[in-house]
């Protein structure tokens, strides 16, 4: 996340630099008070973050000349989590998807990198969705789209200006634009990607997107009211 830390910090400034007057001062717990960035899914996006949570399981692998299927089985049974492989990724998957498993670390490893070796020479992927453990192709995985609307309250700064609502939407331009550059840059259609779709209306950022793709937006987003939030908290003291 170094590199998104890096964008954050940038569209911050960017943000900043919309404004000619002070920032309005307001007590601390004004608009910029902590606050969750995702306002609907909740359920769903629960049970997701359960599933990612349990793939950090750390665990000692040792495979050898093991099925692909039930290599996916024993680490989906190590972090207790439901699963599901598409068998439509088959037709579409790299040709090692055939090829049987031999892996072995010496010292624990989480679940979730076990898949990532290996699923990734395979031409395979994984994500989370309705609580489920989905392994598959790519391409098969971004019909999992979901459309996700967040609060950008916690990530505006206040103006004084005497055009919020303009400085609001310029913000949220800008906000749209970190998103795009930052998560997986070819997915977006305004990058001329064929999936990923934000759009702005009345202080909500609407995005359409692969449920692997809504899991970075919000750590990006979050990180970016926290720094949103600090800056403001700084105007207040002054």
């Amino acid at each position: 996340m170094g590199k998104s830390r890096q964008f954050v910090c940038a569209a911050l400034a960017v943000l900043a630099g919309l404004f000619a007057s002070p920032l309005v001062s307001a007590r601390a717990d004004g608009p910029w008070a902590k606050q969750d960035v995702v306002v609907v899914g909740g359920g769903k996006i629960a049970r997701d973050g359960s599933v990612r949570r349990r793939l950090k399981t750390a665990i000692v692998i040792d495979f050898k000349n093991l099925a692909l299927t039930a290599a996916l089985k024993a680490l989906a049974q190590a972090a207790r989590v439901n699963l599901f492989v598409d068998g439509r990724s088959s037709a579409t998957a790299g040709s090692g998807q055939t090829e049987p498993v031999t892996l072995r670390f010496r010292y624990p490893l989480s679940v979730a990198d076990a898949l990532h070796v290996i699923l990734a020479d395979r031409g395979l992927t994984y994500t989370a969705h309705n609580g489920v453990l989905v392994v598959g192709s790519p391409d098969n995985l971004a019909r999992f789209v979901v459309t996700r609307c967040y609060r950008l309250q916690p990530l505006l700064l206040v103006s004084t200006r005497h055009h919020p609502a303009l400085i609001n939407r310029l913000q949220a331009i800008q906000i749209m634009k970190l998103v795009e550059n930052t998560v997986d840059r070819s997915a977006w259609i305004d990058n001329g990607g064929t999936v990923n779709i934000a759009r702005y209306l009345d202080r909500t950022l609407i995005i359409t997107a692969g449920e692997r793709d809504q899991w970075r937006i919000q750590r990006v987003l979050t990180m970016l009211a926290d720094q949103v939030r600090r800056r403001n908290r700084r105007i207040t003291r002054r």
